[in-house]
Parts: structure tokens; C-alpha cells; sequence
């Protein structure tokens, strides 16, 4: 949800107020306590966005599943420790489609920490410590804001278990040069969701700086 309205989707759907929730009478953009972190369930996420968008909390989520686009595991990150936040708020959180069966089970977990959970340490990280909560808070909830927005136009959390070789296999055959056209006109014809592979934390940070 983006200033009261409700955003569906083919591939996902998200929701989230944000920027109405906070200690005492402040209102924040990311909801929470400032130096405090809360949350951190993916089973209480779903609820939350559930009852964001009026749905009983007992809805079945098949086929999609509850993510936290700030990943939970980043709840000691201290720029979120500096500003506090809910990581269950339904702001945080996304309902993804559950990996198509030619990402195995493995790469489902790993590939999602390997390469978005990296993205997001990368982008927490560059953010300045030093600067006041208000606007470090401000720098969260745009990158916050950016990721969400990045996974509706369907950018990959998965690398595909067998994308490296077969992409190596492809430059023995055809060379490098040519195989640099091919991925050049790959990328201008073909939706990104659909060019195969799956997610790296290259092609994350050229959408994210688009």
C-alpha cells in the first residue's frame, strides 16, 4: 500500500501504510521504536498483511509466500539498530510466488541470501552511520521503497542452480565477443523476469540505479 492504495500484481503483491506508525505522536516512515528492533516472523508478516488489506489472517497464501524486504536477518545491522523498526509491518513485506520448480530447494534458500540478502547488507551499508536518525530513516525507507518496486517489476531473488555453466558452455561455443551481441540483444528484447539465470548482485544494482 503507497499512500493508502493497495498495489496487486501478476507476480506479487504488496502492501504496507508506512509512514504512520512510530513512539508517541511522531510519525515515521518506517515504523518502529528508534533504537529498537522488533520482529522478525514471516508467519506474523503474512498476518500483518493480511489485515493491511482487510483479509482474515486465516487466508491461504498458496502460491505465493510472505518476504520482508528488509530481510530480518539485518535486525542487528546498526543502521536499523539507530533507527528502530518493525520488520513485521506490513510496510516490510511482500508476497512473492513460490520458485518455479527448476530452482531446486537449495537455491530457493541460498540463492535468496547470496545475492538479494548481499544487495541489501551492500545498500545498508553505505549509508551514514553519523547522519541524524530522521534522515537515515529517510535513506531506509527509499531503499526500502526501490526494493519493493524492483521485485514487482519481477527481478529474480534465485540464481538458477545450472545458469553458470550453461552460460560458460555458451562462450566456449560461440566466443566472448559474440556471446556479449547475443546478451545485448537478450537484454533489449526480453522482459527481465524472463531472460533466465536468476539474480546476481550485479543485475540488482543496474535496475536499482536505473
Amino acid at each position: 500500500m503507497e499512500n493508502g492504495v493497495l498495489f496487486n500484481t501478476s507476480d506479487g503483491v504488496k502492501v504496507g501504510s508506512g509512514g504512520t506508525k512510530g513512539a508517541g505522536d511522531v510519525k515515521r516512515l518506517i515504523p518502529g521504536t528508534p533504537g529498537k528492533v522488533t520482529g522478525g516472523s514471516s508467519t506474523k508478516l503474512g498476518k500483518n498483511m493480511f489485515e493491511e488489506m482487510g483479509l482474515p489472517i486465516t487466508t491461504k497464501r498458496t502460491p505465493y509466500q510472505a518476504q520482508h524486504i528488509i530481510p530480518k536477518e539485518f535486525r542487528s545491522h546498526p543502521v536499523l539498530q539507530k533507527i528502530g523498526m518493525e520488520m513485521d509491518d506490513a510496510s516490510n513485506g511482500f508476497f512473492q510466488r513460490v520458485p518455479d520448480a527448476d530452482i531446486s530447494a537449495t537455491s530457493r534458500h541460498k540463492g535468496y541470501h547470496s545475492v538479494y540478502s548481499n544487495f541489501v547488507r551492500k545498500k545498508l551499508d553505505e549509508i551514514d552511520i553519523n547522519q541524524n536518525i530522521s534522515m537515515i530513516e529517510k535513506l531506509v525507507y527509499e531503499l526500502q521503497y526501490k526494493l519493493r518496486l524492483l521485485q514487482d517489476k519481477g527481478l529474480p531473488l534465485y540464481m538458477k542452480d545450472d545458469y553458470l555453466e550453461n552460460e560458460l558452455k555458451k562462450i566456449k561455443k560461440i566466443g566472448m565477443e559474440q556471446y556479449k551481441i547475443e546478451r545485448m540483444e537478450k537484454e533489449i528484447a526480453t522482459p527481465v523476469w524472463k531472460r533466465g539465470g536468476g539474480a546476481t548482485v550485479d543485475l540488482w544494482e543496474r535496475w536499482y540505479n536505473k
